[in-house]
């Protein structure tokens, strides 16, 4: 296989990523300011990561079918095609967030966000590990998403108590709480999916599969 175009897929890779950081930055950004036209944005623009996804998607077959790559290539496209898919949820979860402050239309959130916003700090760093282990090629700081997850399923856990026992003391605010409920558990996905891209990279890198998700 040509090293050139090994290349060009893993930069297509790291675009994706970059995109899917940027995505949702902007989707936590828009629940925080209640910002409904930045939130619609975040859902019209992921369109490009769906249309780059494919891109990947059909750049990997072609160089399966025609360049008969050894196996380390094969391993590395192999893990590509994976992240891909989970940067694509990235995606999908970020929209997630966005259609929940297109709901609630911009009101000023009656209930206490509680711990969510140092929940989602924890998400942003989990996903900037990943992104910079896909544009640097060092994947050394991919081991460390194992503990990161953890800490997000903590605060998923109390965060979720927090706005199960407010609806119960104000069941007029039900409504926002469920919704609320989703934002926390896009969150708490993104931190798996994060966590997926990292058990792939450290096989595309390794050759053996490492479970970061225990």
């Amino acid at each position: 296989m040509q090293e050139k175009q090994l290349n060009q897929l893993t930069n297509e890779v790291a675009e994706m990523a970059t995109i899917a950081q940027a995505g949702f930055l902007q989707a936590w950004r828009a629940f925080l300011e209640a910002d409904v036209d930045l939130a619609r944005e975040v859902i019209v623009r992921d369109e490009k990561l769906n249309v780059l996804a494919e891109k990947i998607f059909k750049m990997s077959l072609r160089l399966i079918a025609l360049q008969a790559p050894v196996a380390a290539d094969l391993r590395a496209i192999g893990s590509y095609l994976k992240i891909v898919t989970d940067l694509e949820r990235i995606g999908d979860l970020a929209v997630a967030i966005a259609k929940v402050v297109v709901r609630l239309e911009g009101k000023t959130y009656q209930l206490s966000l509680f711990e969510m916003p140092t929940m989602a700090e924890k998400v942003k760093e989990m996903l900037s590990v990943c992104v910079q282990a896909i544009e640097s090629g060092d994947f050394r700081r991919l081991r460390l998403l194992d503990e990161m997850d953890d800490v997000i399923d903590g605060y998923y856990s109390k965060c979720f108590e927090y706005v199960e026992w407010s609806m119960e003391k104000q069941p007029e605010l039900i409504k926002e709480g469920v919704q609320l409920i989703k934002v926390l558990q896009s969150l708490e996905r993104i931190g798996d999916h994060a966590t997926n891209i990292g058990e792939w990279s450290l096989y595309m890198s390794t050759g053996n599969i490492a479970d970061l998700n225990t």
